[in-house]
């Protein structure tokens, strides 16, 4: 049986780096604490968030083990396995098993995969088919047209097809869409995939979930900054604590857990990953802001506004 990840707020968990550029296992332990408390899953090595691209197979593998490790019982971990071509993405497919092994680790794992980065429409299927044979873990889709308009510039299609989407449904492996695009795409994947009614499909982008939010939850940068907020805001999208939902007081505090991530949104939005590290670091709660990028590097007023806007709002 194909398990299912969890409904709610997945973090697109920052992969904190020493300045030599080698994964900061404390740090990741203290961010992955604090957070584990207010979020149902985490999305670990992401390409947006994560910087996975960006990062060598080694450093990529030791966050999986430090989640896996680290994790409370039972909690979801999205792990990115993109690579820049088919090979690399099945190395690190096949690498990620072999550290997994044979036994049910605590965390429950499912394999990020966005395959346009490197894979076009046709054929898509069938390359999810052959994925699957190097695994039995569940995948879930990642769309994401401007992640992709950044690596493939010349590509036509930055989109997965709404075809494509109603093919896949019929792979009960993918349990799972992260979308990010225009509200309408959104809607031909939901038919697409009605024949799947307990697939998830959730939000890769905070603004679009705050204006009409999925039926499965959010992946969000800004919990890295503001976990109990945007924990406050998905669950009461989702009717998780129905009870409360007409409480006066209950009512005001998720209004003021929305100016909050909208704030902080405009804080980070320019370059999420550089600008939240920075803000992390600035928070105490990691001691580097180093990227994986060098063309990430936040000047000096940048890193000024960051720490007003976080003043502002009470974070520092």
């Amino acid at each position: 049986m194909i398990n299912l990840p969890p409904r709610g707020l997945i973090v697109d968990l920052v992969t904190p780096l020493d300045r030599a550029g080698g994964l900061d296992r404390t740090a990741l332990i203290c961010l992955i604490r604090r957070l584990e408390g207010e979020v149902n899953g985490f999305a670990a090595g992401s390409l947006r968030m994560g910087e996975g691209l960006g990062l060598g197979l080694d450093v990529r593998l030791e966050v999986l083990k430090v989640l896996v490790d680290t994790s409370r019982e039972g909690a979801a971990v999205f792990f990115e396995i993109t690579g820049t071509s088919r090979e690399e993405t099945i190395k690190l497919l096949e690498r990620a098993e072999d550290l997994l092994g044979p036994a049910r680790p605590q965390a429950e794992i499912f394999y990020l995969l966005t395959p346009l980065i490197y894979h076009g429409n046709r054929g898509l299927p069938d390359h999810l088919a052959e994925l699957g044979r190097h695994s039995r873990r569940p995948f879930i889709l990642g769309n994401n047209p401007d992640l992709i308009g950044l690596f493939r510039a010349k590509l036509q299609h930055k989109n997965i097809r709404t075809s494509v989407i109603k093919k896949t449904a019929a792979n009960e492996q993918v349990v799972g869409l992260q979308f990010e695009g225009d509200l309408d795409r959104a809607l031909h994947y939901q038919q697409a995939l009605k024949s799947r009614q307990n697939f998830r499909f959730y939000d890769g982008s905070e603004d679009n979930f705050m204006e009409r939010p999925s039926s499965s939850g959010l992946v969000s940068c800004g919990a890295n900054l503001a976990p109990k907020a945007w924990a406050d805001i998905v669950k009461s999208s989702l009717n998780i604590y129905d009870s409360q939902r007409l409480s006066p007081d209950h009512l005001s505090h998720i209004w003021e857990s929305g100016r909050m991530v909208r704030l902080l949104s405009d804080i980070y939005r320019p370059n999420p990953p550089a600008f939240i590290k920075a803000a992390l670091k600035l928070m105490g709660l990691i001691p580097s802001a180093t990227a994986a990028s060098k063309r990430t590097t936040l000047n000096d007023d940048q890193v000024r506004r960051i720490e007003s806007g976080l003043k502002e709002l009470g974070l520092l």
